[in-house]
Formats: C-alpha cells, structure tokens, sequence
C-alpha cells in the first residue's frame, strides 16, 4: 500500500445509503419484479386464448342422435340386465358394453346360449371371439362408436375418476339407434343430460325379484353354510377369513380377489357355481354385477382403503356387494350378516344393514354426486410435436374447466399423462427420437397400464422398449415378459401374471417388440393362472389367518408377528417364544410364507418359455 506523504488530504468515503434510501431501492425491485410477472401472466393469458382460439377444442357431439333411449333403473337382482340383453338378442345387431371383462364374459355365454352360432362376438382386449359378428360383448373401451342398439351394463361407472371418461364420451358420441342403459336409480340425473339429443326416452324401473333379510345375529366361521359369499377388502384379509373358514369346511372355500388373472377368477367362479366349493371369499369385484348361486353374504370388514384412505363402506357399495344374496332364477331368499372371529376384522352391522336396505331399494344410496368425466383426444390438442404436449395438455384442461362450468360434466385430470410425456421427453433427444412422433407417443401415454408406484417403471420400460424396437435396436424378449417362475408362489405368479397382461396390452398396439406377439403373453399369463390355481387351496389353508408366524397369537392379517414376538432381544419376546402353543411352530410360520408369498421360501428358480 503507497504511503501517504505528510500534508495531503485522504479521498472523501462516499456517503452510504440510509436505512430508509436502502427499503426504498428494495421496494422499487419488489415492484419491477411484480410488473415482471404480470407481464409475463398477460402473457400468457393471451397465448392461451390465441391457442384456444386456434385449436378450437369442442365439447364432444355426434351428428346423428338416437331415435329412443331407455333407462332400466333399480337396484341389484332386479332384472334390468336380463331384459336389455333380451331386447338386444331380439334386434339381433348391436353391442352389450361392461365395466369388467367377467360380465362381458357371462353376456357373451347367456347370448350364444341363446343365438345361432357366429351370431355373437366377444372383444375385452385380451380376448377376441368373432369381434365382427352382429352382437358384439365387450369391455366400454372396446365398445364401436355407432351401431343399431348399445346396451350399457353399470353406467354409474361413467362418474369413475380413473375410466369414466370412456362411459362419457360413449354416451356423448356413440350413434346408435336404440340406447338401454343399466344403472341405480340414483345415477339417472347423471346419466340423463348426456343423452338429451334423444327423440325420445323411456324409463323403466325395476323391482327387486328376491327377498333380502337381514340377519341379526354375527356368524362365526363354524356356522358358515354353503353357498355363502364372504367379502373383505384385501389380499390380506381375503387369506386371513379364507383360512379361518377353511379350518370348519377343509378344501371348500375360494378366494377371489383382483390379483388373480382373469382365467383364475374364471375357474373359481365356474367352482362355486356347480358346488365344488361351498364359500368364496371375495373382495369387492363381486359387487360389479357378477351373478353366482349365493343365498347369503358375509361381510368380513366394512372398511376399504379407496387408493387415498381407509374409510368406511358407502350404503351404495355395501348394497352392490348385498345385492349378490339371493339371485332370482340361482337360489331362493337372500341373507346378508356379518362374519366374526377374524382377528383384526370387526364389521359394522349397521353400516351392512343400512346397504341392504338400498340393496332392496327400501332407500336411497349415497352414490356420490360426481359429474361425468370428460378427456381430449389427440385432435382436440393442437400440438404438433411430442414436445408441446405438456402445455397443450394443461391448457386443454384449462378450456375444459372452463367450458364445462355450465354443463353436466367435468373436465378429467390428465396430471398423469403430463406426467408419462414429461417421462419419455428424455428419451426422445437420442437416437429414439426417430421413432417418437407425436402419434407415437400419444399412444404411449396412453396405454392402459398402471402408473401408480411401484409399477411406474414398468410402463417406462415398456415405451422405452417399444421406441428401441422401432428404430431397430435390438430388445432383449426378457425386457418385456418374465418366465414362468418355478416353484413360486401364489403372489410370484400373481405378479408375473401382471407383468404379462402389461406385455399384452403393448404388444397388441406395437407387435413384435422383443420378437414377441400378445399371443406369447397371453401364454404366459395361462400358464401362471394354472399355477395360481394348482396352489390356491394350500394357500388358503396355510395362510396365517390373522396369526403370529412365530408362536400363534391372533393379530391382524396385515402383521407377521405379534407385538412380543418381534420384540429386541432382553424386552419380553424371548419369554413369549418360550411360551409358543402347539401348532404355532417356526416350520408352520414358513411354510404360510412360501404358500403365500413371504419371504422365508428362499431363493426362487425360473423356467425358460418353451
């Protein structure tokens, strides 16, 4: 530093800002900031509007309206099913459309039964039987958009968060001449508004045909009779009651549960059906219009978790399940109860009495007051590169919530496709950009695989599959199908199984990835569901039925062991282990385990597809 000779003066320190120049300058940014931003949402706004108005995304309408629509309202067992397939055998050309693949199954079996052969189709997506023949059953997302008369079954469904979009845009665009829609009374000022261009409309209501009683007394699992539907709301639960009941009538009892691949669910279905089994045990899947010979239900638990919480039954899904005692033309009067004894399970006998009561149409449900859903189509869009998707998609939503204020249906959240094109953008700045047009891709974020965790990988590896093999990169055939596992168990097969109908459904949109067709998945699939249903009875009979896996203590399904029993060793587990009663052994605990899918069975082998 130079030094300072004597006499001369030091350089003036500029003045420093006060405290209140410095708040001053502050707030003078904070607003430069804000009119940044509101600039930039003007912005925006008006790029939106542009894109609207460019666009120009439309409420979906057909062009030709139907010439009568007929409503079939009432609650279960009361015939609107058997009618409408009446009136469709009797036109002899149209579609019966369902929520699930088993009622497609049971229309299909009824009609042929009924019509000359090659009258009647059936197209689920994993099954095609004379897809082109005048009478079509098939799943609501197989359903042809016109023809001569569509019959509905459980068009409540078009409110589902998840696929209501297809019952909507069903009803809003299919041209047929003649409409029979099935469903509670309480859905029809739901439905009604999406079917207004009709000529004319009809309401029928129907009555229940059988008799429903309650029962006013708990069972236990020793006065179980025969053709008795047990319903709890989990694989756990389904195992836990099964296994309790088993004890009583040994090899008798079935579970059904939606894990098990469709041709499983088949089989124990057909069982129960002819008697080979006196009691199934069976989620909610039962209550979407299966019919089985079941003269009493059994509620197990009256609480599900619903994807978000657990809560309790509503009257209207406690009906549905309810419904299923006493079928008119299968079996006498119906009962429905309450089934105790389960450890961890305790129904509510109100909440069940209270959905018979809607079951009988005695009341009305609380069938939740939810618009039918609406979602684009790729045209409704106005993107033009896989790129632009995201926005497209969040201001379509925008327009749609919009436009749909003032109309009987709401605009559908597509977070989850933003979120699958947000996942494939990266994928697309390589070498598979060639094979990612926009088509391509919409395709792709569109397969009907699920994405909630911890399948989210699955459908990635999936797409990202798909694009390899298009821009002739070769796809190992293991990427997409798993072998049959060898000496699995039944959540191994399960899984496997999953794995499959995943395969399926990409591989009936983009054949020949991995050198392989839907046909080579759908073997898989067969060969895992015979498996299941070889292992099932030693499953259920070994399953731990709400009991500790060390020494035998009743706990709830959901647990392995007992609280003292998974204790540290010097906090009281050991006392407790010494004190194990007969039957609750070690070797019994790991045997439910590899019957059920623990982990204690060790290592697992794997058989190469022949």
């Amino acid at each position: 530093m130079p030094a300072i000779s004597e006499g001369s003066t030091l350089p003036e320190t500029p003045p420093q800002p006060t405290t209140a120049r410095r708040r001053e300058r502050s707030a003078s940014r904070r607003t430069q900031v804000r009119q940044s931003d509101s600039i930039a949402a003007r912005a925006e706004k008006l790029a939106q509007q542009s894109w609207v108005e460019g666009a120009e995304p439309e409420l979906p309408v057909r062009e030709t309206p139907p010439d009568n629509v007929v409503f079939h309202l009432g609650p279960t067992n009361s015939g609107k099913t058997y009618e409408s397939l009446q009136a469709l055998a009797r036109t002899g050309s149209g579609v019966y459309a369902a929520p699930l693949r088993q009622l497609a199954h049971e229309a299909y079996a009824k009609l042929s039964a009924q019509l000359p052969e090659g009258t009647v189709g059936l197209s689920t997506g994993e099954e095609e039987i004379d897809p082109n023949a005048p009478i079509v059953c098939c799943t609501v997302e197989k359903a042809p958009d016109r023809g001569e008369m569509l019959v509905l079954d459980e068009a409540h469904w078009v409110t589902d968060p998840d696929r209501g979009h297809h019952w909507a845009r069903l009803l809003l665009t299919g041209e047929y001449r003649e409409m029979h829609l099935i469903s509670a009374a309480e859905a029809y000022l739901v439905l009604k508004p999406l079917v207004s261009d009709a000529k004319s409309v009809e309401v029928v209501n129907h009555k229940r045909l059988s008799r429903l009683d309650v029962l006013h007394a708990p069972v236990r699992a020793d006065a179980v009779r025969p053709q008795t539907l047990v319903v709890a709301f989990s694989r756990k639960a389904v195992y836990a009651a099964a296994s309790e009941l088993d004890q009583h009538r040994p090899g008798k009892v079935g579970v059904l549960y939606g894990a098990l691949p469709p041709a499983t669910r088949r089989e124990v279905i057909e069982r129960f059906t002819t008697g080979e089994l006196d009691v199934l045990v069976t989620t909610d899947v039962i209550g979407h219009g299966i019919n089985v010979p079941a003269t009493t239900v059994l509620f197990a638990e009256t609480t599900k978790f619903d994807g978000q919480e657990m809560r309790p039954l509503r009257t209207w899904e406690a009906a549905q399940i309810a419904g299923r005692a006493g079928r008119y033309g299968l079996t006498g009067h119906g009962a429905v109860g309450i089934l105790i004894g389960v450890a961890g399970l305790k129904p509510l006998a109100a909440l069940v009495g209270a959905g018979a009561a809607v079951a009988r149409g005695d009341e009305m449900s609380d069938l939740p007051k939810r618009a039918p859903r609406l979602r684009p189509e790729l045209e409704d869009l106005g993107a033009f590169e896989p790129v632009d998707l995201p926005e497209a998609l969040t201001r379509w939503m925008a327009w749609a919530r919009a436009a749909t204020r003032d109309q009987a249906m709401t605009a559908d959240d597509v977070t989850t496709l933003v979120m699958r094109v947000h996942a494939l953008l990266p994928l697309l700045r390589g070498p598979l950009g060639a094979a990612g047009d926009l088509n391509t891709v919409w395709r792709l974020v569109n397969l009907a695989i699920d994405y909630n965790p911890p399948r989210r990988t699955r459908w990635l590896t999936l797409a990202k599959a798909a694009l390899q093999h298009a821009v002739g990169i070769p796809v190992p055939p293991e990427t997409l199908l798993p072998d049959v596992p060898r000496g699995g168990s039944v959540e191994e097969y399960e899984q496997a199984a999953a794995a499959a109908r995943d395969a399926q459904t990409l591989l009936r949109q983009f054949p020949g990835v991995g050198g392989l067709s839907s046909d080579d998945a759908a073997w898989v699939e067969e060969e895992c569901a015979e498996m299941i249903t070889e292992l099932l009875p030693d499953a259920i009979a070994l399953g731990r039925s709400g009991k500790c896996t060390t020494c035998g203590r009743a706990i709830a399904p959901w647990f392995t062991t007992c609280r003292p029993c998974s204790a540290p060793a010097g906090r009281g587990g050991a006392g407790e282990r010494d004190r194990r009663p007969a039957g609750g052994s070690r070797t019994a605990g790991r045997a439910a385990g590899r019957a059920l899918g623990g982990r204690q069975g060790g290592p697992r082998g794997r058989s190469r597809r022949g």
